[in-house]
């Protein structure tokens, strides 16, 4: 089935279209194979499950965690120094009531009353802390009540019979003692009660502890686990499989136009392969027509360079027997031609000259990169000197000065480049000021592995809406009479450009009537950047 597939594809495709060469290998080759996308949707739909059922687990031991921390920090402790505090404010407040019964001197009232202020404190932090807490509640209630039951039957009186100046009864004192151990015991209860939940907030904390480093450790196994998982799947559904369509495909572009690809991988990798399949078996069908391409490219080739030939000679030749003729008619018949007839005879002239001129531009403008061309290292300050000499007598007629920095080496051809450089002088000379002596500089600077250059003038300028149209063949800004020229010379100088690698472009910064600058590019030589 696939050698009859393989034979007959050619032949298909030279009937079928491309499009439909390749919506039908598409079909052969990913029928019945899941696509990577739906692979990838249950990979990471399989991960996420995870990821979010381990982000509650961690979160709920975490939260559990924080919260035994805060019991344990912010509530248990603090309640049990306050009950320790409390208890030393009522030893305080009954060392006092005692001293002064003893002593009848009201200084000793003085820790009595602090006692006091401090015991409600100690109270009132306590309810703060313990309220929450079922068990801890009445516990301090009890001891707040009897703190206020021993003061009412005991302190209270006590002090007010000895301010009587009376005894205090016997009574009364063994109803203090009493009062107060029971608030003693009240005080030991709750402080216990309140070791006791310090004790069960600390085996929370240990458990949610161990549940948070359980919780961290199976994630990072899972982490491990899903980065191989995720890491044998992508060499699964991708690497491997492109490296296999890259080795396939490296076959047919080795000239295997007769290897029929073989790849196996997800949907998206199977289309791949079936394009590449497809554009084989299209390249396949198309060797004939490229072949009888590459001969009528060919016979194309020939049949320009002979027009170049005519018109270089045969072309010529008639414009300029025009003009000699036109010339020794007026030569002849000087005497009896009017004035018309002697400037009808000077457009004639004119005319042949002028396309003679745009004739050899023309060529000048089509050998640009023919076979043939020399390249080489070039001096490009040899090549600026040597366009300047061609200009000789342009320069000397316009008094114009024409500075050039120094240049670089470069790879090209030393004639197109001479020709490059003598086409922006001579415009550059050509666009000047009528009132102002023409100044012509050239610079070039290293950029990225490109040396850029500049020739800059103190010329007309260039508008910047015009900035491309002057590279275009023919296009000219300004009429014959003003400014004489065929047209060609910046479409010349972008093709010599473009043969060097380059591109060429009018820097639009500079204000129109300041003059011009033109800059071009060509790439550093690898050989030239290795001397240097």
């Amino acid at each position: 089935m696939t050698d009859q597939l393989a034979r007959t594809a050619p032949a298909r495709a030279a009937q079928d279209g491309p499009s439909t060469v390749r919506a039908r290998t598409r079909h052969t080759f990913s029928e019945g194979t899941w696509s990577l996308k739906r692979r990838l949707g249950l990979a990471f739909t399989v991960a996420g499950a995870v990821f979010v059922i381990g982000s509650v687990l961690g979160g709920l031991a975490l939260n559990a965690m924080v919260s035994a921390v805060n019991l344990q920090v912010n509530r248990l402790d603090p309640a049990a120094h306050s009950t320790s505090y409390l208890l030393t404010s009522l030893v305080d407040e009954e060392t006092g009531v005692r001293g002064y019964i003893i002593s009848r001197q009201q200084s000793f009232l003085a820790p009595y009353r602090q006692g006091v202020r401090q015991t409600a404190s100690y109270i009132s932090e306590l309810h703060r802390l313990v309220d929450a807490y079922p068990a801890l509640r009445p516990r301090l209630h009890a001891v707040e009540s009897q703190a206020n039951l021993w003061r009412s039957q005991y302190a209270e009186p006590a002090i007010t019979t000895i301010m009587g100046k009376k005894q205090v009864p016997a009574a009364l004192e063994t109803t203090g003692k009493l009062d107060f151990d029971r608030l003693r015991a009240d005080i030991a209860s709750l402080n216990r009660e309140i070791l006791s939940e310090r004790a069960a907030a600390l085996r929370r904390l240990h458990a949610a502890t161990t549940a948070v480093i359980v919780v961290a450790i199976t994630g990072a196994i899972a982490l491990i686990a899903a980065a191989a998982a995720a890491w044998a799947a992508m060499n699964a559904w991708v690497t491997r499989p492109l490296a296999l369509l890259g080795n396939e495909a490296q076959v047919v572009a080795s000239g295997g136009l007769d290897h029929e690809l073989k790849v196996s991988g997800p949907q998206e990798v199977m289309e791949l392969a079936a394009d590449v399949e497809a554009m084989r078996r299209q390249l396949l069908a198309s060797l004939d027509d490229l072949s009888y391409k590459a001969t009528e490219l060919e016979r194309s080739n020939r049949e320009l360079e002979q027009f170049a030939y005519v018109a270089s000679h045969d072309l010529q030749e008639p414009l300029r027997k025009v003009a000699s003729f036109c010339q020794m008619l007026e030569s002849r018949y000087a005497g009896q031609l009017d004035d018309r007839a002697h400037q009808y005879i000077a457009f004639a002239v004119d005319g042949a000259k002028r396309m003679q001129l745009l004739i050899n531009e023309l060529l000048t403008f089509s050998r640009v990169g023919q076979p043939g061309t020399v390249r080489g290292p070039v001096d490009l300050n040899t090549v600026a000197s040597e366009a300047a000499d061609r200009l000789d007598a342009t320069i000397a007629d316009t008094d114009a000065e024409v500075v050039a920095g120094e240049l670089p080496t470069v790879t090209g051809d030393a004639t197109l480049l001479t020709q490059l450089f003598q086409n922006l002088i001579a415009n550059s000379i050509k666009f000047r000021q009528p009132d102002e002596r023409p100044l012509v500089r050239i610079t070039a600077e290293r950029k990225d592995g490109y040396w850029e250059f500049a020739c800059q003038d103190n010329g007309i300028g260039i508008a910047p809406a015009h900035a491309e149209r002057v590279f275009v063949i023919f296009q000219r800004l300004h009429p014959r009479d003003a400014y004489p020229g065929t047209g060609i010379g910046l479409a010349l100088c972008r093709k010599i450009v473009d043969f060097h690698g380059g591109t060429i472009w009018v820097d639009t910064g500079a204000d129109p009537g300041s003059g011009t600058t033109i800059r071009w590019t060509i790439p550093e030589s690898d050989e030239l950047k290795e001397a240097t």
